[in-house]
């Protein structure tokens, strides 16, 4: 309802989603599946598709709009609604698309109407609709995705708990549902063993694949339960990217890699800047022996991460250096030195005297004959944070 109303409050124009999200809440921190569940909710609600959208629009890289043309009923802002009264109905037009369903236009109409025909002083304020317990699962929420994104053992399981306790309070929370099905299926990859049982851990979906304790009985019931929980979130919100990604996961740790190819494109269709999607891809496509499919996919999951990083620090930044200096490797591997040089140069330029990056850039320097440049580089990355950040 409040994003339909933000909408009508400015029909024809693209709002962005920070725009939305700040309007729809004000002074909390929530992440872009918020806003594709609430879209989908609305969305389901006057029966749209987004495919061929006749009421919402998505612009992509650039937000929404609403496709119909609202205008205010005549003098009702002189004419306070009495208690008890029945609004008067808000004309609403059909856009240049096409006629729509004379049912979905009356539905529209009165959700509409309730925003823009009753009075402010009869309206409850936005942030006060929202419930303690809906503000409570939006704080837990966050808390687990950050916790997620750290990708270490403690924080995993953190994840794991923060998420059950979402859905205890929200048991439908298309978030929650994903982000529990991912934190389960890492755990699954990463650590076969019971927590102080050995050192194993698994970074590579490659290696944990080829460990074999993927077949295990306990690894297949946790894949299984976390199976479910993908699928609900797709059932409860087929636009929600994060619900593909966690379907992709989930069926990449259960080595079926078609299905989990087409869920990651699915995701990366819905939100062109799903990051954790497209790095997926592209791992999915160097397993399958696909190396030069797979490196567009890193590179285009990087810009992504440039452009969500100011609303995303706490889970991007930990691996946007990381990945620039994956994608220099790779470029290094195929004999790009050019390439690899400018990957490890924007990464320095974003996340300076970044070790890896250093030493990356320096190896090249020398093969290059620059060998000045390159004690250069080592000497002030040992100057400034110590002798066990030397170049080889």
């Amino acid at each position: 309802m409040d994003l339909l109303c933000l909408l009508a409050a400015h029909p024809g124009q693209v709002l962005s989603r920070e725009r939305i999200m700040a309007a729809l809440w004000p002074g909390l921190v929530v992440g872009d599946d918020a806003l594709a569940r609430t879209l989908s909710k609305l969305r389901q609600a006057l029966g749209d598709d987004a495919k061929s959208p006749r009421y919402v629009e998505t612009i992509a890289k650039r937000g929404y709009r609403l496709l119909a043309e609202v205008e205010r009923a005549d003098a009702m802002s002189a004419t306070p609604v009495e208690a008890g009264a029945s609004p008067r109905a808000v004309d609403v037009a059909p856009s240049r698309r096409g006629p729509w369903p004379w049912v979905a236009v009356a539905v529209l109409a009165s959700l509409v109407a309730v925003a823009f025909v009753i009075p402010a002083h009869f309206r409850a304020d936005r942030s006060k609709s929202r419930t303690a317990k809906d503000d409570d699962a939006v704080v837990l929420l966050t808390r687990a995705d950050d916790a997620y994104f750290q990708f270490s053992r403690a924080e995993n399981e953190a994840a794991i708990e923060l998420y059950q306790r979402v859905l205890g309070l929200r048991p439908d929370d298309v978030a929650a549902l994903s982000g529990l099905a991912n934190a389960l299926t890492q755990r699954s990859l990463r650590w076969p063993e019971p927590a102080g049982d050995g050192p194993a851990e698994f970074t590579q979906l490659r290696d944990a694949l080829a460990n074999g304790h993927l077949a295990r009985p306990q690894a297949m019931q946790q894949l299984q339960r976390a199976q479910q929980l993908a699928e609900r979130a797709v059932t409860l919100a087929p636009a929600s990217s994060a619900a593909h990604k966690a379907r992709g996961f989930v069926a990449s740790a259960q080595g079926e890699m078609d299905a989990a190819l087409a869920a990651y494109h699915r995701a990366v269709a819905l939100d062109p800047d799903a990051w954790g999607a497209l790095i997926n891809i592209g791992d999915v496509l160097e397993i399958l022996g696909r190396d030069a499919e797979a490196l567009p996919y890193f590179e285009r999951a990087h810009d992504a991460m440039a452009r969500g990083y100011a609303r995303n620090p706490a889970q991007i930044r930990p691996w946007h250096a990381r990945l620039g200096v994956m994608i220099a490797q790779r470029h290094g591997a195929r004999g790009d030195r050019a390439a690899a040089e400018g990957w490890y140069r924007q990464v320095l330029a974003q996340s300076p005297l970044h070790p890896e990056a250093t030493r990356g850039l320096a190896a090249l320097l020398r093969e290059g004959g620059d060998v000045a440049g390159a004690e250069r580089l080592c000497a002030e990355l040992v100057q400034r944070l110590g002798a066990k950040q030397a170049c080889d």
